[in-house]
Order: structure tokens, then C-alpha cells, then sequence
């Protein structure tokens, strides 16, 4: 989060971006409302909670920065609004879950992900970034995503179980409740998502290019960055670059030393110029006092 700040004091691009994210979550919200009305005049009753329910999770978001007074960075606004349209409205309230077999597995890996990329947003909050170390911000994301995980497959046990839903499945006869496969395939999914980040902040760290890592470092930690550990590649590049920087500044010293003597010399002309006009104005006088 960041320091509150008033909409007319956001930069141009701030304030274009942060319209898009407003009108991403008005657009949730009043599509949920539609289509809860929609399940009450067909009878779907499975689907209430889910259309309403996420109808205000949308709106989520807006009501921590009132209630709190800080404004979330506007990658961490986007991000919760993407992943609530695939995971919330696609998957809960257009019933893509059960309507597909193949949806619910890639959300999972990218809830992951994404979840793990906000752990970054977090230990922010905990800590001077700078100065964390890089595995302890892998580990840390990486625990973060998990954990997100686990809350997740609660709430779907709780919708299943007291809200009548079918968040984990259809409930297997004499045993009143979903087989498990469904909650695991999910956790490993989630799991892998999780990884992919890892990999990819690693790769960010340890290669000359940072993969857009930096980027959201910036964004979501303040501003602050883990500077990237020396490595072979990173200090050939930086090698190279001061090599490029040394050989610019001994010509520009040549330069300014091949300036300055030709400066020098004309001052030197100048002086005998001036000499020999003194001497010939002083003949001049005595020829005239004879």
C-alpha cells in the first residue's frame, strides 16, 4: 500500500490506469448482480451465493483503501480484479468449473503465481526490501501462495458444506461429502504455479536482463529493489560496460588535454605579438625624441 494520495494528484499515467481498474471492478459487479437475478428467476439456488457473493469481493479492493486509508499500487489492484474475474466470476458464477474440465486446473497454476508475486507486496510491508535476501524472498512468496491456497480451499469446504454449494464437487453417496481429488489436483496446481514464479524470479536475479522482475518490484515494494547478485554473466556485462565507460572518458581526457595546449599555444602567440608591438613602438618614440 501506499501513501494516500487524492485522484487530481495522481500522475496522467496513474490516473488513466486507475480508471481502467475502476471500471474492470464496476463492470464485475454489475455483471454478478445480473446474472444472481438471472439464477433466482430460473431457480439455480446453487449459484446465488456465488453471484453475489462475488459480486462483493469485487468490490473488495476499493473498500480496504477507504476503510484504510492507502491506496494499493495499481499492478496489485489489477491483479486482484484479474484473478477474481477468472476465478470468482468465470469460474464460480458462469459455472466454467463444472462446465469444463480443463479451467479450474489453469487458474490454479495462475493463482498461484500471481499470489506468490503479491507475497513480494507483502514482506514489503514487513521489511526494508532492499535489504532482504533473495531466498528469503523466494521462500517467504512461496509460503505466501500456499497459504492462499489453503484459505481458498476452505472457503470452498465451507460454501460446500453450509451454504449448500459445489465448489469441490458433487458429495459421494453414504459418504455426505466430495471426494478429495478435486482439492488436491487444485493444491498441486497452485503448488506449480508457485514454482513458475520462483523460477522466474530467480532467472530475473541471477541474468543480465531482469525478465520484468524489477518492474514489479518497483510496483509493488515501494519502489525498492533487491540489487542482483554477482554472477559470471552479470559481471562480464558490468565489465563490459565500465570498459566502454573508461576508453569514452580517456578520449574525452585526450580531448580536453589536445584542447587545452592549443589554447595554450595561442595564448603564447598572442604574448610574443604583443612583445614585438611594445618593442616596435619603443624604437618608434626614441627615433622621434632624436
Amino acid at each position: 500500500m501506499g501513501k494516500w494520495i487524492k485522484f487530481r494528484e495522481l500522475s496522467k499515467n496513474d490516473k488513466i490506469f486507475r480508471v481502467i481498474n475502476l471500471l474492470i471492478m464496476l463492470a464485475q459487479f454489475v455483471a454478478c448482480l445480473i446474472f444472481g437475478f438471472y439464477y433466482i428467476a430460473v431457480g439455480r439456488d446453487d449459484r446465488l451465493f456465488a453471484s453475489f457473493g462475488i459480486g462483493i469481493l469485487v468490490l473488495a479492493p476499493l473498500l480496504i483503501e477507504y476503510i484504510f486509508r492507502h491506496r494499493f499500487s495499481n499492478v496489485v489492484f489489477l491483479c486482484t480484479e484479474f484473478y477474481i474475474l477468472l476465478a470468482g466470476f468465470m469460474g464460480c458464477v458462469l459455472d466454467l468449473y463444472n462446465l469444463t474440465n480443463w479451467f479450474d486446473i489453469v487458474v490454479h497454476i495462475l493463482a498461484g503465481y500471481v499470489f506468490a508475486l503479491l507475497g513480494i507486496f507483502v514482506i514489503a510491508r514487513l521489511n526494508k526490501y532492499s535489504s532482504l535476501n533473495i531466498w528469503t524472498v523466494i521462500v517467504f512468496c512461496f509460503c505466501f501462495t500456499m497459504a492462499c491456497e489453503l484459505i481458498w480451499e476452505l472457503l470452498e469446504w465451507f460454501a460446500d458444506n453450509c451454504l449448500g454449494q459445489t465448489s469441490q464437487g458433487d458429495f459421494v453417496e453414504g459418504y455426505n461429502a466430495p471426494l478429495v481429488t478435486d482439492t488436491m489436483i487444485d493444491i498441486l496446481c497452485n503448488f506449480g504455479g508457485g514454482i513458475v514464479f520462483c523460477l522466474h524470479y530467480l532467472l530475473g536475479k541471477y541474468c543480465p536482463r531482469s525478465l520484468g522482475i524489477r518492474f514489479f518490484e518497483k510496483e509493488l515494494a515501494k519502489g525498492e529493489t533487491i540489487e542482483r547478485p554477482y554472477n559470471k554473466n552479470v559481471l562480464l556485462l558490468d565489465a563490459s560496460k565500465n570498459e566502454k565507460k573508461t576508453q569514452a572518458d580517456v578520449d574525452n581526457s585526450i580531448n580536453e588535454k589536445i584542447d587545452t595546449n592549443e589554447n595554450l599555444e595561442e595564448d603564447n602567440e598572442n604574448i610574443d605579438n604583443t612583445e614585438e608591438k611594445h618593442k616596435n613602438n619603443t624604437k618608434n618614440q626614441e627615433k622621434d625624441k632624436k
